[in-house]
């Protein structure tokens, strides 16, 4: 496999191994996975669109090869990952993991077996993809696609983007609602995009001008002024790749590591500190700080417990009501669009459509749920080590113990990297640190956000189980808009909600007690990582004087040698 750095992943490697000649041997605590991570990472750019809008034919233009499968019809029924190999083959991926070697020339027919496989990944001796490299673009099932390939798409590589370029026709004329919910999905799960608008050497230059400025107040008004469009025309290959340098693949990439790597150094940093107080402390001293955390440790555990004890009825059940409020808002402001949609007699049409407004009103609540409700969890246990940050200030370590705690483990919550295992009942067999191929899929993902997704996508894969029942009630009443319309409000809105009201609780509860899981293991962590460094300065206190100066004087070049690594690398 070929690995093409660039120059902020170079930078961050070099720093990360400085760390650890500094640290080895040493007391203090290091992320020892951050330069494996760093040095694999990718960053993957999905293309989205109708299947109308030419992706398949754009990514042809940009790789100068008539490799992708293009038609009348939706022909990518699975993602597909285009990476540069000097040998050209095709991978297809199934759920567990496993993986079937093909010849390219498999492609045109791979869609009969889109059951068996989560996605793709085709390997091209191809310049261009060589050039935009570490980027990996993916040929995403178009908006016509058949909603289980769609959903299966959208759910692996929504949480895994970082950064998603969008493509529309021209002949659209504007930015559809459906179009509007999926831009604003992205930005729930803090992605950016890029707009393209392509076929535009198809109309003429003035009709251009006026969808474009059309579409661009759209964005504007949905997204911002510094959101804009651009037009694509018979030269789209090479605009395409201009979009892509435009990203700055080095920021994107820096973007996913730098407040980590930062926070690391800060942590180290205090680390040292600590150690540095606690030579200067006698036996005394230091026994009562360790007894404090001891207890800290203690109480941690028992408000866990009180705050496990109280979850369904203090967090979950609000979820729920806001989660079903939320969702029954969505769908009647989008009545007339399903209306209009359920009129064309096309009944997979209105199954996207549902699922759509469902998975982006469900990711908009749970999001913000889950963000108030981790806020809530940290500040009720560390109201509870108050008295340990009194003992911790009397023995002048930290005046604000518990409060410096809470704020790391917030961070944690936001800034936390790993890789997301699929959440689906069709992808969840692959180990949560999955590596196909050697490779790593990987982004900043909160905690949060992990979340939302764990919650979200088997919600939405069951509404794909259960929508086709539903939306048979529709038949036979006639498809004029205002029985439609009544059949929609009285009949199937309320049955989607009935069926998620009995499947969502116990995702949620699953989910809530994971991430208290974790709040608490972060504490427990941050407690643990400052009892060590006491337990290991106090066995060396016994020392005598002198050899105290000289571990003081060590800890103080180790600090100032790590403040030069991270003044280097992380500060330009």
């Amino acid at each position: 496999m070929i690995i093409i750095m660039l120059e902020s992943q170079k930078e961050f490697a070099t720093y990360l191994k400085k760390m650890q000649g500094l640290l080895n041997d040493q007391e203090f605590s290091f992320d020892q996975t951050l330069l494996p991570k760093v040095m694999e990472t990718e960053l993957v750019v999905p293309i989205v669109g109708a299947f109308s809008a030419g992706k398949s034919s754009l990514l042809n233009a940009l790789m100068d090869n008539e490799i992708l499968p293009v038609g009348i019809a939706p022909e990518t029924e699975l993602a597909t990952e285009l990476r540069y190999s000097p040998e050209s083959y095709l991978l297809a991926i199934k759920p567990d993991g496993e993986q079937e070697r093909l010849p390219i020339e498999a492609l045109s027919s791979i869609n009969r077996r889109s059951s068996e496989f989560s996605h793709l990944r085709l390997y091209l001796n191809n310049e261009a993809l060589k050039a935009i490299a570490p980027l990996v673009l993916v040929d995403m099932p178009g908006f016509g696609s058949s909603l289980e390939n769609h959903n299966k798409a959208i759910a692996y590589y929504l949480p895994r983007g970082v950064h998603f370029v969008v493509l529309t026709s021209i002949e659209d004329g504007n930015i559809t609602q459906s179009m509007l919910r999926k831009l604003d999905e992205l930005k729930t799960y803090n992605t950016d995009f890029t707009f393209l608008l392509s076929k535009c050497n198809l109309r003429a230059a003035d009709q251009v001008e006026e969808v474009q400025s059309y579409i661009d107040d759209q964005l504007e008004v949905y997204f911002g002024e510094h959101c804009r469009s651009i037009t694509l025309g018979k030269r789209g290959g090479k605009e395409l790749t201009r979009a892509l340098i435009a990203l700055q693949p080095d920021t994107l990439f820096s973007r996913l590591f730098i407040d980590i790597l930062k926070d690391q150094s800060f942590e180290v940093l205090a680390q040292i500190n600590l150690a540095l107080s606690m030579l200067k402390k006698d036996k005394a001293e230091s026994e009562q700080a360790a007894h404090a955390l001891e207890q800290a440790l203690v109480k941690l555990l028992e408000q866990r417990k009180g705050v496990e004890s109280d979850l369904k009825e203090r967090y979950s059940g609000k979820m729920l009501d806001r989660s079903l409020r939320g969702l029954d808002n969505a769908l009647n402001e989008s009545l007339e669009e399903l209306v209009t949609v359920g009129s064309g007699k096309n009944p997979s049409a209105l199954s996207n459509a549902l699922s759509d407004i469902i998975r982006s009103s469900l990711a908009n609540t749970i999001k913000s749920e889950v963000q108030d409700i981790s806020t809530s969890m940290i500040d009720r246990i560390a109201s509870n080590l108050s008295a340990t940050s009194s003992q911790m200030s009397t023995l002048d370590i930290s005046s604000n113990w518990s409060e410096e705690l809470s704020s790391k483990v917030k961070l944690s919550l936001e800034r936390t990297t790993e890789i997301l295992s699929d959440w689906s009942t069709r992808l969840n067999n692959r180990a949560e640190n999955d590596k196909n191929d050697g490779v790593m899929l990987y982004r900043s993902l909160s905690t949060v956000l992990a979340v939302t997704t764990t919650v979200v996508n088997p919600l939405v894969e069951l509404v794909i189980i259960f929508l086709p029942e539903i939306i048979k009630m529709l038949n036979g009443g006639g498809n004029e808009r205002e029985k439609l319309r009544q059949k929609l409000t009285s009949e199937v809105f309320p049955n989607i909600k009935a069926e998620l009201r009995g499947k969502i609780p116990a995702i949620i509860d699953e989910q809530l007690n994971a991430m208290l899981k974790k709040i608490s293991d972060g504490f427990e962590e941050q407690i643990t990582k400052q009892k060590y460094v006491i337990d290991t300065i106090a066995q060396e206190n016994q020392q005598r004087e002198a050899q105290i100066g000289e571990k003081t004087a060590a800890l103080e070049s180790l600090a100032n040698a790590i403040k030069a690594a991270a003044n280097e690398h992380l500060y330009k």
